[in-house]
């Protein structure tokens, strides 16, 4: 099936015609905004009590601020709970562990997931008990729901397979596995020494044409790379309906980019802007492009958007600081916890699909959140990397980008900022080319880059790391 238009009436024939998703009673994005509260209220209360009891960093934090949680009766009293930054957890990621006194059979830790790092270096892990990982399965399945995808896909995991746990990897085999459809690992990613395991790009293409996938899951810049090597190759993608793209921002001149590179019906592919994060084990997701990215574990995650000067909550499409509390969980129990991006917020049924819950609106060129600490100021000036990235998706031959920042005389803290463009090109005159990204980058930031070109992997080699970093600042 091709998606096409999405209103609540096609959302619901399509979760009736669906055994697995008709049977999921409980399903939290399809109650009533009374029964939604409810369900939150009574499920905040039982995670403050046992974050009192049993967190380290919690029991230490309410009894030091003398924080009286148990008048937390609803979310709308969540101001009573301090925020959590982001360096406590990465700094002591065991305090948030719950320590229970009598661990039961569904409190034994299932998995330990480990954070991308890219915000600090260093990748802090996330534990999971067999409780959080059945619960992590059913958010899997409602998110396939969001996504329209059904039993019989064959999803191909294009997430490298690498030496830390992610949850990039390890929940699109969850996301199948909930679902029933079948899964090919393509383990992608760069051999561990005495472990032959890895496919190549190539090797990897090969595989999913001969299973004609019709779901591909990974990094946004992974998946244009290849899809567009798939074209070169002559590889047979053409059975390609869906592509969900995580860690990475798809604006929509890259999403027209990689349609306009699959074959006959895959050209109309719905391709799905995520965003996922290890805090929430998962992602949320678009019903349709550029509709909002649905929270669709309502019942496990909530989130809200603090003002950066005072944290108090902000109005429903105003844009802050993003900070998500756990309501269900028996392994990590983070509070308020700030995630270190910004973003925007809307509740209640969404105008697409009608479910409820909370879905992450645009509010910043074409992405859902950006790195509050990576919109960076030159010479003065406040300059926004996705309005960058948003201009050079749109520019043909540019393979790999990179912006740098640094003083035009290293020496003289008083000189001029220079922001310097890496990029990696293919395909194209470098002259001609040079000129547009001049051209759109000036117009959309004020700024006139200098351009040096260099190899793709000097920028991104997914072999060896997960995300590639876009910004760097040398000053």
């Amino acid at each position: 099936m091709r998606i096409g238009e999405v209103t609540p009436e096609k959302a619901r024939e399509f979760v009736d015609s669906w055994e697995i998703y008709r049977r999921d009673s409980q399903n939290p994005l399809w109650m009533s905004p009374e029964e939604l509260s409810g369900l939150q209220a009574h499920n905040l209360r039982r995670q403050l009590e046992l974050a009192a009891r049993f967190s380290p960093y919690y029991r230490d934090l309410f009894r030091r601020e003398k924080v009286e949680w148990e008048k937390v009766r609803t979310l709308e009293d969540l101001e009573r709970i301090p925020v959590t930054p982001m360096e406590a957890y990465l700094r002591s990621p065991l305090a948030f562990l719950l320590a229970v006194d009598t661990p039961g059979e569904l409190d034994v830790t299932y998995e330990i997931t480990y954070t991308s790092g890219t915000s600090t270096g260093t990748p802090a892990p996330f534990f999971n008990t067999a409780y959080d990982m059945y619960n992590i399965s059913l958010a899997m399945r409602r998110m396939a729901e969001i996504c329209w995808m059904t039993p019989r896909d064959t999803m191909f995991n294009l997430f490298p397979y690498g030496n830390l746990p992610h949850i990039g990897f390890y929940r699109t085999v969850h996301l199948a596995s909930s679902v029933g459809m079948k899964l090919v690992n393509a383990l992608t990613g760069r051999d561990a020494p005495g472990f032959p395991l890895h496919r190549s790009l190539d090797e990897a293409l090969e595989l999913a044409g001969e299973h004609r996938v019709t779901v591909l899951a990974g990094m946004g810049r992974q998946e244009r790379r290849f899809i567009l090597r798939g074209e070169q190759l002559g590889v047979d993608l053409s059975s390609m309906r869906i592509v969900l793209s995580l860690g990475e921002t798809v604006t929509e001149g890259m999403r027209e980019e990689m349609r306009a590179h699959l074959p006959g019906e895959a050209s109309r592919a719905f391709i799905i802007n995520g965003y996922g994060f290890t805090e929430c084990q998962g992602s949320f997701v678009e019903c349709c492009e550029s509709g909002g990215n649905h929270n669709p574990a309502p019942n496990l995650y909530h989130l809200e958007v603090l003002d950066p000067q005072t944290l108090r909550p902000l109005p429903e499409g105003e844009l802050g600081l993003l900070a998500v509390t756990h309501l269900d969980r028996r392994g990590t129990v983070l509070l308020r916890y700030l995630v270190g991006d910004l973003a925007a917020l809307e509740r209640g049924a969404c105008p697409h699909c009608g479910r409820a819950g909370e879905r992450l609106v645009i509010s910043m060129g074409s992405t859902y959140a950006v790195r509050a600490d990576k919109v960076i100021r030159v010479d003065g000036r406040l300059v926004n990397p996705e309005a960058v990235k948003n201009q050079l998706a749109g520019v043909r031959g540019v393979v790999e980008y990179q912006m740098v920042v640094e003083k035009e005389d290293p020496g003289d803290p008083m000189s001029h900022d220079r922001l310097t463009l890496r990029l990696s090109v293919a395909g194209r005159l470098r002259q001609d080319l040079e000129r547009e990204v001049v051209d759109r980058v000036r117009e959309a930031v004020g700024i006139t880059p200098r351009i040096e070109y260099v190899q793709s992997p000097e920028i991104y080699d997914p072999s060896r790391i997960l995300k590639a970093t876009r910004i760097v600042d040398n000053r």
